[in-house]
């Protein structure tokens, strides 16, 4: 967290006591809880309670208005605009009425450049105009219209800086929030926020980086709820005891592994369905995660109502692998598969220094030496592997994607103009139908042919391979048996967090 936030944090620090707040345990500090800066999923989340944003999404994934009451999206060929209607009885945490006007000065705080310069700046500087129509109406007009334009919206924080002119920088103190919550201290391993209603739980979010030692808090009752992520042999050692309940959801983030398009020996699409037939996904998801996760045919889980293809798994199937690779000219001799040339199909396989992660690599690494493939693990730090991913330095990766939205995410990752390093497409994949797809589904107006465009060019990536498809783990949040809750969410938005209650002492 930066020292500034901390600093100026400082004074907060009230004589007042809350009494009771829910201990909830996350697994990393945020990186920052200003509304500009925040990038990491805590910070975010955090973010979501104590700055309103207009719109966020649903147990399916799709967005529905927070702060407002309705929207409408405009669009023709040459412009795009979103019609929203506040809500008329919504305030900012210090008791004054959100409005049109509101949303106005909140998009110059985050499109300024002298006193904050928000890492978002550039997103929403696609906003030429915050159009008043009349005190709870707008428009937010776009230069012209793109993929992320809606979703983004769940970063911008509607808010107020009411000192801004006299300041020479933006603080945290300084921002004062349209959420639910207000933050009322900040320590090293701790953040506590304040409800703004009446009769609603105040939240004390706790760092706590090992799994054993929130086991042990959990166990305890030290810990009302754990949203961090826990590894399933834990989840179910938690069960076991009988001092807790689970609240799972199947999630959104998608596990799996990026094959390096570059490599002479990748650009067969029988060796890359080869390799696919060769990874035990129901074995690893019965043991592994302990049934907490679903196999995966695919970038989108059934989370994503819209985009979801309902299409088969690829099977565990040694024998189909060896008739793939056959038919792309590979023989069997000794032990091992090699080219017409007489090469070795010998392949390096990157993965983090995460523990279950390397646990998940040695499964299939186990199965590749058995089908005769020269292989070798080679475990990083965060920052080096991602380093060398981008650089195209591996063969194989094992990979996750989270906390995406919607249907941008297949651009991200795989269209041609975003191959690594500049982009997201770190497996260099490269194919026009698939760009074209694109192409054709930005510039459709209708939203149900735009959905089916993009479901094709989700086909068209299933049917090439650049990534085999792994799983879907569930968000798994692990509480007191006090606490009840609704649902938990795919994305494991913390929103749900405001209506959380301590049945036990109500």
């Amino acid at each position: 967290m930066p020292r500034y936030l901390l600093i100026s944090l400082f004074f907060i620090v009230t004589s007042i006591v809350y009494a009771d707040p829910l201990k909830i345990a996350i697994s990393s500090s945020p990186n920052s809880l200003s509304p500009f800066f925040s990038t990491d999923a805590n910070s975010q989340n955090i973010n979501r309670l104590v700055n309103g944003s207009l719109i966020d999404f649903d147990i399916n994934m799709k967005p529905i208005c927070q702060l407002c009451e309705s929207y409408e999206e405009f669009r023709t060929i040459d412009s795009y605009k979103i019609r929203f209607k506040l809500k008329e009885n919504i305030y900012f945490s210090n008791g004054e009425k959100i409005t049109a006007r509101s949303v106005k000065q909140s998009h110059y705080y985050f499109t300024e450049t002298e006193k904050i310069k928000s890492i978002f700046r550039f997103a929403f500087s696609n906003i030429t105009e915050v159009k008043i129509l009349d005190k709870y109406t707008f428009e937010l007009i776009y230069k012209s219209y793109g993929l992320d334009h809606l979703p983004n919206l769940v970063l911008f924080k509607i808010i107020q800086i009411p000192n801004y002119k006299t300041l020479d920088q933006v603080e945290l103190n300084d921002i004062v929030g349209a959420g639910d919550y207000r933050i009322t201290d900040i320590k090293p391993l701790q953040i506590d926020l304040k409800s703004n209603i009446e009769g609603r739980q105040d939240l004390s979010f706790v760092v706590v980086k090992d799994e054993t030692t929130l086991a042990l808090k959990l166990v305890k009752g030290e810990i009302d709820l754990s949203v961090s992520n826990i590894s399933p042999r834990k989840v179910n050692y938690l069960i076991n005891k009988g001092s807790v309940k689970v609240k799972k959801v199947l999630g959104t983030d998608y596990n799996y592994i990026g094959l390096n398009q570059r490599k002479e020996q990748l650009q067969n699409l029988k060796v890359r369905k080869a390799l696919s037939h060769l990874i035990p996904r129901e074995k690893i998801i019965k043991y592994k995660f302990k049934n907490y996760a679903v196999a995966s045919n695919g970038l989108f889980a059934k989370s994503f109502e819209k985009f979801y293809l309902d299409s088969p798994v690829d099977n565990y199937d040694p024998a189909k692998a060896k008739s793939l690779f056959i038919e792309a000219g590979y023989k069997h001799n000794n032990g091992f598969w090699y080219n017409g040339d007489g090469k070795k199909f010998k392949i390096t396989f990157k993965t983090s220094s995460n523990k279950f992660q390397q646990e998940l690599v040695t499964i299939i690494r186990n199965e590749f030496v058995d089908f005769g493939i020269d292989i070798q693990i080679v475990p990083q730090e965060w920052g080096t592997f991602l380093r060398g991913i981008k650089r195209g330095e591996y063969d194989l990766y094992l990979g996750r994607w989270v906390g995406f939205t919607g249907q941008d995410m297949l651009k991200f990752a795989f269209h041609s103009e975003n191959m690594a390093p500049k982009g997201a497409n770190r497996v260099f994949f490269d194919n026009k139908e698939f760009d074209s797809l694109i192409a054709q589904a930005e510039d459709t107006i209708n939203k149900s042919k735009e959905i089916e465009i993009y479901k094709k060019a989700n086909s068209v990536v299933n049917r090439e391979y650049p990534y085999i498809s792994l799983w879907h783990p569930d968000v798994i949040w692990v509480m007191n048996k006090c606490i009840h809750l609704d649902q938990v969410y795919p994305n494991g938005n913390f929103l749900v967090l405001k209506e959380i209650k301590n049945v036990c002492k109500n």
